[in-house]
């Protein structure tokens, strides 16, 4: 989903997940706990279970190596970042895929954000860099699913603010001193933003230009979730998507009794599957101790078929594994990122796992060297 990661100096809450930007700064870092857990090394994993019945076709094993990080050049070439390539159904070969690095604060360093494009050899290629927001944004940077673009709410001055990714070419929105939840992109092309107080959203989109205002939903209770160009809102137990013309329909998973939804994770463009979180809840305490389960949804009919873990030991309660993003591909498969380390943790460590169609791992891969805070544009 497109909402691209925080720009902070501390830890993040989750790279994807929009939240209120004024005076809900405890909702923003939500996901952290007081006390960190341990980090195991990844694993091939077994089969998926599945709890209700869902069809899925065979693929093949992905035999690809998994990416390095790379050294990152002084400047950035500037190629544009093209749209990602998917593998033909039935190929092994993982798809292009386009990474989003943080600008990092420092006295020591003092990095600009970086677009980075992942080559079918699993080496990652910098296509380009630049400073946006640089300092003067409350909260989340969303940056534009082709890495042209990005957004982000100046508090001093009450507007969303649309740059190109290096900081110019600005256009200001107004938001008339209203508590704003972060912006996301519903495309390349669109962003999107929520004005109100909590349980009490109106979610605006405007074009990337910062014209055509329109209002797409009001009363919502939450900020909401982007992916695929769906606008998604979950409840512990269900989740509700709307398209951007504001048609919008309820999916209940079918996934154990005990376990609540902490996020979606994706939805595929045609919105017939997506990939939700969920875990055990534990009274109070630290969500480092929770037990985090995947799966992916029929959209239809609510049938969810478990995506087993990277490493077989997150599936006991170590925080471990949380899916934070996913990108469905054209031969059923998935990539999704994933946070190896515990929301207690100083900074998240993202894995890239390759899913096949059979809801199988397949692989892993590293995201690029650097800066822990990052996410998946797609």
């Amino acid at each position: 989903m497109n909402l691209g990661p925080f720009t902070h100096t501390t830890r993040p809450a989750s790279a994807r997940r929009s939240g209120a930007l004024a005076g809900t700064a405890a909702l923003l870092l939500l996901a952290f706990g007081a006390a960190a857990c341990g980090t195991a090394d990844p694993k091939a994993a077994p089969a998926p279970t599945k709890t209700a019945t869902a069809t899925a076709d065979t693929e093949s094993g992905d035999t690809s190596a998994a990416g390095t990080g790379g050294p990152v050049p002084d400047a950035a070439p500037a190629a544009p970042v093209a749209a990602p390539a998917r593998p033909a159904a039935g190929s092994s070969q993982w798809p292009q895929l386009t990474w989003y690095t943080a600008q990092e604060y420092g006295e020591e360093q003092n990095d600009p954000a970086r677009v980075w494009r992942r080559t079918p050899d699993g080496t990652w290629q910098l296509v380009r860099e630049g400073r946006p927001g640089n300092g003067t944004a409350a909260g989340q940077i969303a940056v534009a699913p082709d890495g042209r673009r990005a957004a982000w709410v100046e508090a001093s001055a009450g507007r969303l603010v649309i740059s190109d990714f290096d900081g110019t070419n600005q256009r200001a929105v107004p938001t008339q001193g209203q508590q704003t939840c972060a912006p996301s992109w519903l495309d390349s092309e669109r962003v999107l933003f929520g004005l109100g107080r909590e349980k009490d959203w109106t979610v605006v989109a405007v074009n990337a230009d910062g014209t055509g205002r329109k209002v797409l939903a009001t009363r919502q209770a939450t900020c909401p979730t982007v992916s695929g160009g769906w606008i998604a809102r979950f409840t512990d137990r269900a989740v509700h998507i709307r398209d951007g013309r504001g048609a919008e329909r309820s999916i209940t998973p079918r996934v154990p009794k005990g376990l609540v939804i902490d996020a979606v994770a994706g939805i595929s463009r045609d919105g017939r599957s997506l990939v939700i979180s969920t875990h055990v809840p534990t009274a109070g305490g630290c969500a480092c101790g929770w037990q985090f389960r995947t799966y992916r949804v029929d959209g239809a009919s609510g049938a969810a078929t478990e995506l087993p873990p990277l490493d077989r030991a997150w599936s006991k309660p170590t925080g471990h594994g949380q899916a934070v993003d996913a990108v469905t591909l054209a031969d059923g498969g998935l990539v999704v990122q994933v946070n190896t380390a515990t929301p207690g943790d100083d900074a998240p460590a993202y894995q890239l796992v390759r899913y096949g169609a059979d809801g199988r791992v397949r692989s892993s891969a590293a995201i690029p060297a650097g800066r822990p805070w990052g996410g998946l544009l797609g």
